[in-house]
């Protein structure tokens, strides 16, 4: 259930440089991608350099394949023939490192990626505060006069984290059209400091599927799912406290009046306060004392047919989320390789 489908690399030992003072070349092949290599002088030594970005995929579905490991270090020994037998390259398998790398989880959604704009968007407000200004990126529906995201990120200088919409990427860089809608939620290590921190080690040849799923599992607890639980905890107590103070106010129009202090705020703050109707229910039916829940129910419905973005089922898409990547990760402890058709995998891209 691997998916690794770029290196950017360090090579070392090579066997082609001169004892000019400074030379360089790169070169663009279909077989791997780009490769860049020279050396050059410095205040007291030569120094040789050279990286390789290698691209994993196809002509026609790019990188949505999958790949174990093993799979990826044999292509790796593949290439570096290729290098040789063409170029008269050799380079060290033994001392190949990774400068970046991108590990994602792949999977199917429901619905149409825009549809879980605000379920997106409070997730990546809920990460850690070392993670730095939240980006994102929308196309324009002209046609349906609305905005429809395409990628959400947030990052710092040796992590990214960035979630997009797959499908839509597919038929924009290679024009593969897919009738299913997909996400990709990926963790970009940027530094070979962070990878070294990470997975003890940057060499290519330490690299096992483990590390990477186990990596991939942790992360996604740790920044998405633990601060969403916290996030529903904290939320609960804060629509209590506002269902409290609207009766107090208007025992009439309370329900209108604090749909619609939810719309304002999220409208001002651009985050939800009410993700879904049905957390707006289930602590209204927690204060309910004089069992008239099923009345009071009833009007707070008839008022979100005014507001239907709460209509939406959106705790339901966050749910979806979480349960996708528990369900890749537990396919992989099963050892079940999942064909591409299923697009459910954790996944180690290098880049």
């Amino acid at each position: 259930m691997q998916v690794l489908n770029r290196l950017k690399m360090e090579l070392s030992n090579q066997e082609y440089f001169t004892d000019e003072q400074y030379i360089q070349f790169w070169f663009k092949n279909n077989l791997f991608g780009i490769m860049c290599a020279g050396t050059k002088k410095t205040k007291r030594i030569k120094q040789d350099y050279s990286r390789m970005d290698i691209v994993i995929g196809n002509k026609s579905q790019g990188n949505l394949q999958i790949m174990t490991v093993a799979e990826y270090q044999r292509m790796i020994k593949r290439i570096f023939q290729y290098l040789y037998e063409e170029y008269g390259i050799t380079v060290n398998l033994q001392n190949l490192k990774f400068s970046e790398m991108e590990i994602n989880c792949t999977f199917e959604l429901k619905e149409e990626f825009y549809k879980y704009h605000r379920v997106l968007r409070l997730m990546m407000f809920n990460l850690p505060k070392s993670f730095k200004k939240l980006g994102q990126i929308s196309g324009i529906n002209k046609k349906a006069q609305r905005l429809e995201s395409e990628t959400f990120y947030r990052g710092n200088s040796s992590t990214e984290v960035k979630i997009y919409d797959k499908k839509k990427h597919l038929e924009q860089t290679i024009q593969f059209r897919l009738e299913k809608n997909i996400m990709r939620i990926e963790f970009i290590l940027k530094k070979s400091q962070k990878i070294k921190e990470v997975f003890k080690s940057t060499l290519v040849s330490d690299l096992t599927d483990e590390k990477i799923n186990q990596f991939y599992y942790q992360q996604f607890t740790r920044l998405f799912e633990k601060p969403y639980r916290k996030w529903q905890i904290e939320n609960g107590n804060q629509l209590k406290n506002m269902i409290t103070y609207h009766k107090g106010k208007n025992k009439r129009y309370w329900k209108s009046n604090l749909l619609r202090e939810c719309s304002n705020k999220e409208q001002l703050d651009q985050i939800p306060l009410l993700l879904d109707v049905k957390n707006l229910l289930a602590q209204a039916k927690a204060l309910d004392k004089d069992g008239h829940y099923q009345r009071v129910a009833k009007g707070i419905l008839e008022q979100s047919n005014y507001n239907d973005v709460y209509l939406q089922n959106d705790s339901d898409k966050a749910e979806e989320i979480i349960i996708r990547v528990h369900g890749a990760y537990e396919n992989y402890l099963k050892g079940i390789r999942l064909v591409s058709a299923s697009y459910s995998a954790i996944c180690g891209e290098t880049a």
